[in-house]
C-alpha cells in the first residue's frame, strides 16, 4: 500500500479530505499537521474525514488523527472500518464529531450545511408542463418549510452497458426540473466516472425518509450531466413524469 497521505475536495462547501494509504508514526505526524494548517488557513468551519482508502490505524495514530476535528464547528468521520470504529468508541469523541456510516446519516448530520445553492446546479423544468403537474414541482414542494436541506436518496442506471448499477449519493440541489446530487463513496464516484458516456441515461431514484426530508419518494429521471471536479463526481438528473 502506498504512503499514508491525503487528498481535498469539496462536496457543497462541505471539505472532504480522503485518508489514504499505510499510516506510520511519521506520516501520520505530517498528515495531520498539514489538515490543520488547511482548516486554519482556509477556516473552514465543516469537515469530512473519508478513511475508506486508509489503512489501519493504531489508536496513537487515530488520536493524531483525530486532533484535527477539534477546531471545525462540525466533523463527520466517513468510511471508518469496524476495528477504527472500535477504536474511536475507546477515546473521547467532541460531541461536534459524527460517525456517519452511509450518505443518509451524512445529510443528516449537516443538514443545510450541506445544500448548494448554486444557479448554475439547478436544472430547468420543461416549458411544456405547468409547475403543478411536474413531480419535481410535487416533491420539491415537499421539502420541510421550503429549506434547503441535503437528502440522501438511491440511483439506479436502467439499464447501462447491459446492467443496471444501483448507486447511493447525496442530493445537494433541488429545483422543480430536476436535482444535482454527488457522490461522497470515493469506490463508486470512480465506478460511474469509468462508465464512457452516462449523459442521456434513464435512471430510477428511492428517496430514504430521513430527519430532513420525512417522505419516501420513487422517481424518474435521466441524466443530463456528469461533472468531475477533483474526485468530487456529481450527476445533474432531470425529472422524467410517468
Amino acid at each position: 500500500m502506498a504512503k499514508f497521505h491525503y487528498s481535498t475536495r469539496e462536496i457543497a462547501g462541505v471539505s472532504v479530505f480522503d485518508l489514504k494509504g499505510e499510516p506510520a508514526f511519521e506520516t501520520v505526524q505530517d498528515v495531520s499537521w498539514k489538515i490543520q494548517k488547511s482548516i486554519r488557513r482556509h477556516r473552514l468551519q465543516r469537515i469530512i474525514l473519508n478513511f475508506q482508502r486508509s489503512g489501519t490505524l493504531d489508536a496513537i495514530g487515530l488520536r493524531r488523527i483525530l486532533t484535527v476535528c477539534l477546531r471545525p464547528k462540525q466533523s463527520v468521520i466517513y468510511g471508518a472500518s469496524e476495528d477504527i470504529v472500535q477504536c474511536i468508541g475507546e477515546t473521547y469523541l467532541p460531541s461536534k464529531v459524527d460517525i456517519c456510516n452511509d450518505e443518509k446519516s451524512v445529510a443528516e448530520s449537516f443538514g443545510s450545511f450541506l445544500f448548494d445553492k448554486s444557479v448554475d446546479k439547478k436544472i430547468p423544468a420543461r416549458e411544456t408542463l405547468r409547475p403543478q403537474d411536474s413531480i419535481g414541482y410535487q416533491f420539491e414542494q415537499r421539502r420541510s418549510h421550503r429549506m434547503h436541506v441535503a437528502i440522501p436518496l438511491e440511483i439506479t442506471l436502467m439499464p447501462f452497458q447491459g446492467q443496471k448499477i444501483t448507486t447511493r449519493a447525496i442530493a445537494t440541489n433541488i429545483s422543480e426540473g430536476g436535482l444535482f446530487a454527488e457522490y461522497l463513496d470515493l469506490e463508486t464516484a470512480y465506478t460511474i466516472n469509468a462508465l464512457d458516456s452516462v449523459e442521456g441515461v434513464p435512471v430510477e431514484m428511492y428517496v430514504f425518509p430521513s430527519a430532513n426530508f420525512p417522505d419516501e419518494y420513487h422517481l424518474k429521471g435521466m441524466i443530463r450531466r456528469k461533472e468531475l471536479r477533483k474526485e468530487q463526481l456529481g450527476l445533474g438528473i432531470e425529472f422524467v413524469d410517468g
